[in-house]
């Protein structure tokens, strides 16, 4: 936050800070954690370019592409063994998850499912939905269509019924009114609207 708002100087503390010498290993922390948080202020400034590098890091992320991910963290040699703790292979999912609920897994099966690339669901050619049946014909045929002006006269007749002005709230709504009120008010006033 000190960034952000202009410090003309950044600092960082050791775990170790007071309780003893630092050290190698914790200035490094230090010096990592400094990273991140100019790098942070860098970001919500909106410098240009700042972002790159975490927008690589999301795409290596999505691909999967752990050696690329390293390569782009602001510590490799941390995260590398913090993967290895747990994974000691490169994978196409990640330890949080697992393999059987890894989103990402799961998401780029799904892209390629439905792009018709998956092992038995390749697509011969282009599939052309067949034009609806007579049966179907007639279906929609019965359902009608309302014109414009059937729609209004109905919505007209809904807010009259619920009293309810043009352009104002209608009394059946809970907010309007207590909302006993505005259930009886609903199940009283609509309940004949289905008739002409």
């Amino acid at each position: 936050a000190a960034a952000y708002h202009g410090a003309a100087m950044l600092c960082y503390v050791t775990p170790k800070e007071h309780l003893g010498l630092p050290k190698k290993d914790d200035v490094k922390q230090g010096c990592v954690a400094y990273k991140i948080a100019a790098h942070a202020a860098d970001v919500a400034l909106g410098i240009p370019g700042s972002r790159d590098r975490d927008d690589e890091l999301t795409k290596a992320r999505a691909a999967l592409n752990w050696e690329k991910h390293f390569e782009l963290s602001f510590d490799p040699d941390i995260a590398r063994a913090y993967h290895d703790e747990d994974l000691d292979v490169d994978t196409d999912f990640c330890a949080m998850c697992g393999h059987d609920w890894c989103s990402v897994r799961i998401s780029k099966e799904i892209v390629e499912f439905a792009s018709g690339k998956a092992d038995g669901y390749q697509w011969d050619r282009a599939k052309v939905t067949a034009a609806l049946t007579d049966e179907q014909k007639a279906i929609l045929e019965q359902r009608g269509v309302l014109s414009p002006d059937e729609i209004h006269r109905l919505a007209a007749k809904t807010q009259k019924a619920v009293g309810a002005g043009k352009g104002a709230k209608a009394s059946c709504h809970s907010d309007v009114a207590d909302s006993d009120v505005a259930k009886t008010l609903q199940v009283v006033e609509l309940a004949d609207l289905s008739s002409p």
